[in-house]
Order: structure tokens, then sequence, then C-alpha cells
């Protein structure tokens, strides 16, 4: 439960929100914020980190002799590529060969991701199709490689920016507005569900989210699969599926979802950080956890750390070094120690914890932060979201994350194509059964909302329940 002298720090930002006025909106039984929160914070406490087991990812097929050769591949440099390049197709075979044995020497995940036989077979696959072609561009090439490594599951895996394997994707049916009941699923005029087409598991499709009047409802939310190339999660993507509601009064109700792209949100011209108000609550926003300004977003804690109310916007934040979202929780929560993680790190090569191993603790805390979520929201992004889940008061509201939370990211070079490709180096990140995270799916919010409106209703949804 949220502690009495919070409350009474919020009257003054309740009055603020009051005077701006309320829209409209039916008369739907809404929580108040405290059982809101203790719903919330006891979902957040029931992720319980115990003994994680590192060997099913260890490299059991590279000798310890070998371990030192990733540093022979990997780079942190990057040179000019041009997409339209031709490349002979000596040029383009040497590319191939040069991939699969980085892939060897330095992919943490190789042994994981079916060793020799899954990365040989690919191998082979891609040369047969270069064999007939005297020439390829290089994106060219970058496309036929891609597209045969699909049995690669790992969020950061990827060819300039191109993921072979999938993303999920959030589609929201907002036509209707429903309310969760202790006897199951109704609309907010009474009419109650009996079922839906194709979806067994109601409390899976209906997700607990805010109205346009900023009221706490639930809408279906369904994730479909959807590749990302650096470009085609901008542009618009339709549902495949439409929902068929049936209700217990011999009714039904066909609803289509809204279609969806990413959201990204570039800060104004030469600016690292911002820190602005919506309806009277203060919203802090990086894009990145760039080390060349680390002080700028630890300002941005002290900024909020006081207030009964913040929100903290990860929506385009596309990660970076994870020591500094640790660094900012500690300084919005007033806490000398390093955060507790649910995850924790281990080497592939030696099945050794890479990390600091905290154990596993619920912070107690008074104030209200609201983390922004979508589906940029990626690596130490998602990180600093999981390490939150360990604080009190924390609501997660936006989309799902990126997903690519499963190793670190480190880079090679293609010799001729000047291919970037990103990959693990050797280190694999386990969390607990409990945890809700997933590759590709990543962290499901507290509240289901697109992206795009995320900070609208989110101060909504307090200027109503305050």
């Amino acid at each position: 439960m949220i502690k009495t002298r919070w409350a009474v720090k919020a009257c003054s930002l309740a009055l603020c929100l009051c005077l701006a006025g309320c829209t409209a909106a039916p008369d739907i039984p809404q929580p108040t914020l405290d059982e809101l929160l203790a719903e919330v914070n006891a979902e957040h406490q029931s992720i319980q980190r115990g003994e994680l087991d590192p060997t099913p990812y260890l490299r059991t097929s590279l000798s310890q002799e070998d371990w030192s050769k990733a540093a022979e591949y990997t780079t942190e440099t990057y040179s000019d590529y041009d997409p339209d390049k031709s490349l002979t197709h000596d040029e383009a075979v040497e590319d191939v060969n040069y991939l699969f044995e980085a892939c060897y020497y330095a992919y943490g995940l190789y042994d994981y991701f079916g060793g020799h036989s899954a990365f040989d077979a690919a191998q082979e696959a891609i040369l047969q199709v270069l064999e007939d072609q005297d020439t390829v561009t290089c994106q060219q090439l970058e496309q036929i490689i891609a597209s045969h490594l699909g049995f690669i599951k790992d969020g950061h895996f990827s060819i300039n920016q191109n993921h072979p394997a999938p993303f999920q994707i959030p589609f929201f049916f907002r036509q209707t507005a429903f309310l969760k009941t202790e006897d199951g699923y109704q609309t907010v005029n009474g009419k109650v569900v009996e079922s839906v087409e194709n979806h067994e598991d109601l409390d899976e499709l209906f997700k607990r989210s805010i109205s346009k009047q900023g009221q706490l409802v639930y809408y279906p939310v369904l994730l479909k699969e959807a590749l990302f190339d650096g470009q085609s999660e901008f542009e618009k993507h339709t549902c495949d599926e439409e929902l068929t509601v049936h209700y217990t009064d011999g009714t039904t109700e066909t609803l289509t979802a809204e279609p969806w792209k990413q959201y990204f949100e570039h800060l104004p011209k030469n600016k690292n950080t911002e820190l602005r108000q919506t309806k009277g609550i203060p919203v802090f926003q990086f894009n990145n956890f760039n080390t060349e300004y680390r002080d700028e977003i630890l300002d941005g804690a002290e900024q909020l750390k006081d207030a009964p109310v913040s929100i903290l916007d990860l929506r385009s934040n596309t990660g970076g070094n994870s020591t500094i979202g640790n660094q900012w929780l500690r300084a919005y929560g007033n806490t000398e120690r390093s955060f507790p993680s649910n995850n924790e790190s281990f080497s592939t090569l030696n099945g050794k914890c890479t990390g600091l191993s905290l154990p596993d603790k619920w912070i107690p805390h008074d104030n209200l932060l609201i983390l922004l979520s979508g589906k940029a929201s990626a690596s130490s992004a998602e990180d600093l979201i999981e390490n939150a889940c360990n604080l009190e008061n924390v609501l997660i509201v936006g989309e799902n994350t990126l997903g690519c939370m499963l190793a670190n990211a480190g880079y090679i070079e293609l010799p001729n194509s000047k291919c970037s490709v990103t990959m693990s180096a050797s280190s694999v990140f386990l969390r607990p059964d409990s945890d809700p995270f997933e590759e590709f799916r990543g962290f499901e919010p507290d509240i289901w909302v697109p992206a795009d409106e995320a900070e609208e209703l989110a101060a909504k949804l307090i200027e109503r329940l305050l």
C-alpha cells in the first residue's frame, strides 16, 4: 500500500490535475490508486530468482585454447557500407565463409543454437544460392544470409539491423471497452463475454489498459510476428486476424485491430535528454545509455526522485551501457547499493557468473514511478525495466519491449561487403521462469496502450485516480 505521507505529498499534484479538468467519461467502476498499485506490486514481487543453470548455453565445441580467437574477429570500428556496391562471386563467398568462421570462434551462443550441424547447414544453403551468381550487391548478400539464419533466436543478432528471426508486435482491439469481474469479462454496458473464437484463455487475451478518457479498462491485445530490418518496422502493419466475441445473451461482435507501426521519437536537435511536464507530472526522456552524457542522465533521476508521481520515458531508448541504468535507479531510489536484478549473467565459456550476482530483493519506496515502454525499448532499457520491478510503486505503461536480453552485443565486419554483424561474445543472461521477459516478445507492460499514446493516457489515468 502507498504510505500516508505519499498521499499527502500528492495532494498538490491532485489539485493541479483537477484544475486541468477531466474529460466526461462513462461511469465505470475504478480501483483506487492504492488498490491498483497493490495489485501490480504483488505481480512484481512474485518474480523470484532462484538457482539458474547456464549448462545448456556453454561452448562445448570450442576448445579452451581457441577462446582467445574471438578477439581476431570482433571490432569496435565501422566502415562505410554501400548497399548497392557490387561484389564478385568470390568476394561474396569469402564473406560468407568469414561469417561462419567468426560465428564459431566469437558467437557465445553458437552451440546453444545447434552448433556445427545447424550453422554448417545454413552456410551450405547460402553458398548454394550464390553458386550461379557472378555478382551480387552488398544488400542482396545481406538478405540472402539473413534469410537462412532464422534458427538463431537471439534478439541482438542482426546483419546491418536486419534480424533473421521475427519479433512480436502488439495489435490493439479498442472498439469496445471491457471490465474484469469475478465472473469474467463484460462490456461497460454489462454484456458478459461467454467466449472469443480461437482464444480459450481470456486472461491472456484481455489486457489491463486505459480508455481515451483515462479510465482503467481491458482491451483484447494480440501479439503477432514481424521481421525487423531497420526500416519495415516503421511502416504500417495490419493484423491478420479479427476477433469474434460471443456474449451470454446470444449476441456476437466482431472486433478489428488498429494498425501498428513502431514508435520512435527523436529528442530535439543538440539535446541528449529532455525534462518536460505532462498534466503537471515531470517526464524525463533519454534515448540511449551513452556514457558521454552519463551526468545528464543521472541528473534526470535527481529531478524526479522527490516528485510524488513521475514518468521515465523509455519508449525510444535503444540501450547502451547497462551500468548507467543501475546508477539511474540507485539515484532515483536513494539507495547506495547496486540495484537487485531478476537476471544473472554467466560466461558461455566456463559457466561462471560474470555479474555482481546481487540477491533478489524488494525495495520499499513511497513515490510512484511510471515507466513508458515501446517496441523500440531495447537491451539496457529492458534491463532497467527488469530491475525497476524490484522497486515498490512502479507502473510500466505502453507496449511490450523489443526483446533482446538473452545475451550482450558484440560486432564483426565482413571483409568485402562491410556488412556489420551484431552477435554476443561470451555472456548469457538467464532469468527465472516467473520472470515475464521472453526473447523477441520482450517485457509485457502492466498497462497496455499504444506507445504513441502512453504518456498522455498514463497522465490521464493518474488524473482520475488521485
